[in-house]
């Protein structure tokens, strides 16, 4: 049986996609080792090896973190103790959450930054249909063209919606607890988020575009209806289902050609955050003096 087939059988709540990240995680501790091979033997000598516990330890925490808890993973798949590697994934947790919590910035976020914030995305969507409208409206409408059009409509989503890469995951119709984009005849669009990475504590969310982004949105997807036939939101170059890792390759790509930083979405995540932390204060603030969580100061709000 194989590693993936093993951690399946033992992670029977693990998602499709934690799965991935735990055997690329293992690998590369694997190769920390001094591994050279493909396929990672399944036995406990490569994971507690000298060798590997001293260059992990020489490694940054936030990047630590994903090693020890790999470690754990996979001591657990082959059925090993994994005590001393348990202790110092809640380590490397335990320091990483403090460094989170002075909330500076990193090296790497000082250099993709953006000068105005969340704003300047906005302000890439504009400048970007500004350069390709004329091409990318012009008759007939291919592929390619279909293409360019999903790069504005990425950004324009990121200027208002926050999210991780989940905008690849979207589909078109409701089926199988699926992310789907519902579309009213008359109304704001709503984006029903089942699959995301809280989603088993926080439940299904509701996502109401505003009515600008509603109309662009509407524009886009009937642009799309004459190019490709089927149920994705977002299709690659060949007319198939777009990947979240293709989908902020392209994020990335672009926004180095118009803001001249490598911004993706965690970074806009971060900008938005920013962007909006007086009024994140003022209801923490509010909540502690009500003694409540903010879902609770929520439930205590009136309306006529």
């Amino acid at each position: 049986m194989s590693l993936k087939e093993k951690l399946k059988k033992k992670c029977k709540n693990c998602t499709e996609s934690s799965i991935k990240v735990y055997i690329r995680n293992i690998r590369r501790i694997y190769k920390l080792s001094g591994g050279t091979k493909d396929n990672v033997p399944l036995d406990k000598r490569w994971v507690n090896s000298k060798t590997l516990i001293d260059k992990y330890k020489k490694i940054k925490v936030n990047i630590r973190r994903h090693l020890s808890l790999a470690a754990v993973k996979f001591l657990q798949t082959i059925g090993e103790k994994h005590d001393t590697w348990s202790t110092r994934m809640e380590q490397d947790s335990i320091q990483y959450k403090a460094h989170r919590n002075k909330n500076i910035k990193s090296s790497s976020e000082k250099e993709r930054w953006l000068k105005n914030g969340w704003k300047d995305i906005r302000k890439a969507a504009t400048e970007f249909w500004r350069r390709n409208k004329i091409s990318i409206l012009k008759e007939p409408h291919t592929i390619r063209k279909l293409y360019n059009y999903q790069t504005f409509m990425i950004l324009r989503l990121f200027s208002e919606i926050p999210f991780r890469n989940t905008f690849a995951t979207f589909e078109l119709e409701d089926k199988n607890e699926n992310n789907y984009i519902r579309v009213p005849k008359k109304g704001s669009i709503i984006l029903v988020v089942r699959d995301y990475k809280n989603s088993k504590q926080l439940g299904s969310k509701e996502i109401k575009l505003s009515r600008g982004l509603t109309t662009q949105v509407r524009k886009f997807l009937k642009y799309r209806s004459g190019v490709v036939d089927n149920n994705y939101f977002l299709n690659n170059i060949r007319g198939e289902k777009m990947t979240r890792s293709a989908m902020g390759k392209m994020l990335i790509r672009n926004t180095s050609k118009l803001l001249n930083k490598r911004v993706g979405s965690r970074i806009i995540r971060l900008l938005a955050a920013s962007d909006n932390k007086e009024s994140i204060d003022k209801l923490q603030d509010l909540s502690n003096k009500l003694l409540h969580t903010s879902e609770q100061t929520k439930q205590y709000v009136r309306k006529d």
